[in-house]
Parts: structure tokens; sequence; C-alpha cells
């Protein structure tokens, strides 16, 4: 890539890394709260304009509107719960069409193994740790987590970044149920979950977008 053309696109990702640790910073402040709202969806939007740039085609396209579901539906979930959850859940299917799309043609024993504990285990726990009310739901939402996460770990993209990546959302979802369900008294569940969840976007992102780059 040309130094020029890699310079215009660092200060995207750099405004995204930015506007998440202002989130972070404000979010339990007086800053008025539809401020807040664009606040928390910023760093996802602004990932999703540096995937696009960073390279073009169909893949990356695929990666930023799974970026865009993730930071509006985070930004809304608060006045729109099941709005924003269906929205999440369509991101997610875009990034097991994007994942299934650059499966692995074989796979190891362990790496079968790891894939079917991701696809089957997360669900479940998602179910156990969501309120009676709400096990359901979560245990919809969380396959789609799972599924999102079980197809980036058995793609061909980079493990340490973008399966990684993946797994940390993952991780991260599992707090944001639990911190709502039967942990509610753990608030320190809801005030890291959020950060988790957008420090494994940014790595899975950037993961996808730099390899993506390199094959061409």
């Amino acid at each position: 890539m040309p130094r020029r053309a890699l310079i215009e696109r660092r200060p995207w990702l750099l405004g995204s890394v930015l506007a998440a640790l202002a989130f972070i910073w404000l979010e339990n402040s007086r800053f008025p709260g539809l401020y807040l709202l664009g606040l928390k969806a910023a760093p996802l939007l602004l990932l999703a304009v540096y995937a696009v740039l960073h390279h073009r085609g169909n893949d990356t396209r695929m990666l930023a509107g799974m970026l865009v579901c993730e930071g509006v539906g985070t930004a809304l979930y608060d006045y729109l719960p099941y709005a924003s959850i269906v929205l999440i859940i369509i991101g997610f299917g875009l990034g097991i069409g994007l994942f299934t799309s650059h499966r692995r043609a074989q796979l190891t024993g362990s790496q079968k193994a790891a894939v079917t504990a991701i696809l089957l285990i997360t669900p479940v726990i998602g179910f156990l740790l969501a309120s009676p009310e709400m096990r359901i739901t979560a245990l919809v939402f969380m396959v789609a987590v799972g599924g999102m996460a079980a197809s980036a770990w058995a793609s061909t993209f980079p493990r340490y970044r973008v399966g990684a990546g993946a797994v940390v959302i993952m991780a991260a979802n599992l707090l944001a149920v639990a911190a709502e369900g039967l942990m509610q008294r753990e608030l320190w569940m809801a005030h890291f979950a959020w950060p988790l969840f957008y420090f494994g976007n940014l790595m899975l992102s950037t993961g996808v977008t730099v390899e993506l780059r390199s094959r061409r």
C-alpha cells in the first residue's frame, strides 16, 4: 500500500480507539444520554469505515456490515432491546457468511473439538447465565455469537488475531448476559463487558483487513 494511502486510513482506526476510550470514561458520567448513545456506536462505525477503506471488496463490506450492526445494536439496546438483539444477530450472520467463505479445507482433531465446543457450549452457558424470563432470547442470541466465533476459528484467517478476537467477543457477550441475569450484583461485569466487546472487534476487524490486504 502506498504510504500516503496508509496514512489516510490510520485516522479512522485511531478515531475508533479514541472514541472507545471516551465512551468508557464518560459512560457513568452526566454526559447527555443522546450524545453518549452516539459515542457508544462510533467506535465500531469507525472500524467499519477503516475496514472498507483498507481493502475494497465483498469481504470487507460484509465485515463492515457486521460492525455497523453491532455498533448500532449495542448503542440502542437500552432503548429497543429486542430490535437491537435482532440487529446484532444479523451482524453476526454477516460475520458467519464472511468466515465460512474462507473456511479451512481441513481441520485437525483438536481444531474440530474447539470449533464444536464453541458452537455448542456457548448457547448453553448463555442460557444458564440469563434471567429466567430472558433465557430463550439469550439462547437464540448466543447461538449466533457461538456460530460467529466457531466459524472464525475454523476460517483461514489468523487465529491469534481473528479467531482470538471472535472468542473475546463471545466472552464479552456472555459477561453482558450474566450481568443482566444471575449475576446482577456483580457490577464489574456490566462495566467490563463493553470494553472487552470492543477490544475483540478491534482484534478481529484489523486481523481480517490486514490478512485480506496481504492476499492481494
